[in-house]
């Protein structure tokens, strides 16, 4: 019997997840999407308190992998009583999983009450409600990015890990994620790794350490201004990085070792 591509599976903790059998990973394991959500995007971006002051600014928040859409509806949930005008901009090139999440829609709490701007956002790539507004790139981030016209001041960034999804980890993406971002925009992602960081760097952002979540007792921050880091990557991290055997973007061609090296070692975050 052929397993189904996806499933509903409880973790370790007793949370609701979902599991893809084609890779054979829990997703957000073992907290579950629902309480990483809200910890590592809503809570550490502050979310709550920026919807509470700049009430004539609207807020763009890019949601990059949206997947199941726990990101998106914990935004939405935080959201729901704002005066603050909010754009929240997902990006997704195959809707499978959230399609999967919506018919079970009854194993996850906070799906009640926004199933049907679920079905319209995959259905005419828009929904809206009062202040907010929630829209839908269907396809190839790559393309999309280069042509959106919103500048993100949050950026949840959430696509599959480098080992299924590795052209979205690396310097040229997230060049392309810093031109659109606000002077004050702030990216969050759960991955720590090395080469992701200096990704990060190299692409003209500043970079910090994020809070813990599940498995992981550090993600990473990325700012366009240094004072938006909780903690900014110091001499410690810079001294580690020169050691390290992974020092290099993923889609970094070895005729530009010496470039991005050079980066790192002149970025005003290390100065």
């Amino acid at each position: 019997m052929i397993k189904p591509l996806f499933e509903i599976v409880t973790t370790t903790t007793g949370a609701v997840s979902i599991k893809n059998n084609v890779v054979g990973e829990i997703m957000h394991n073992p907290v579950g999407p629902w309480l990483e959500a809200n910890s590592l995007y809503i809570e550490q971006s502050g979310l709550k308190q920026r919807l509470s002051e700049n009430f004539d600014e609207e807020l763009v928040i890019f949601d990059v992998g949206l997947g199941a859409a726990a990101n998106s509806l914990a935004v939405l949930h935080c959201a729901s009583q704002t005066v603050r005008p909010i754009r929240l901009v997902s990006f997704e090139k195959d809707l499978t999983l959230l399609e999967f999440a919506l018919a079970h829609s009854d194993q996850f709490e906070h799906f009640q009450g926004y199933e049907e701007a679920i079905q319209t956002l995959l259905i005419k790539n828009h929904w809206s409600k009062g202040n907010i507004t929630w829209e839908l790139r269907h396809g190839d981030f790559l393309h999309f990015i280069e042509r959106e016209n919103s500048r993100a001041h949050l950026v949840f960034f959430d696509p599959y890990s480098p080992q299924m999804n590795r052209e979205m980890w690396g310097a040229s993406c997230f060049e392309k994620v810093y031109k659109k971002c606000a002077e004050n925009a702030v990216l969050f992602t759960y991955s720590r790794a090395t080469p992701i960081r200096v990704a990060l760097l190299a692409s003209g952002f500043y970079v910090g350490s994020g809070m813990a979540t599940g498995l992981k007792d550090e993600t990473t921050q990325a700012a366009v201004r240094r004072d938006d880091l909780r903690s900014p990557l110091a001499e410690r991290w810079l001294t580690r990085w020169k050691k390290s055997s992974t020092p290099f973007p993923f889609d970094c061609e070895v005729q530009a070792q010496a470039l991005v090296r050079g980066k790192i070692l002149t970025h005003p975050q290390f100065l």
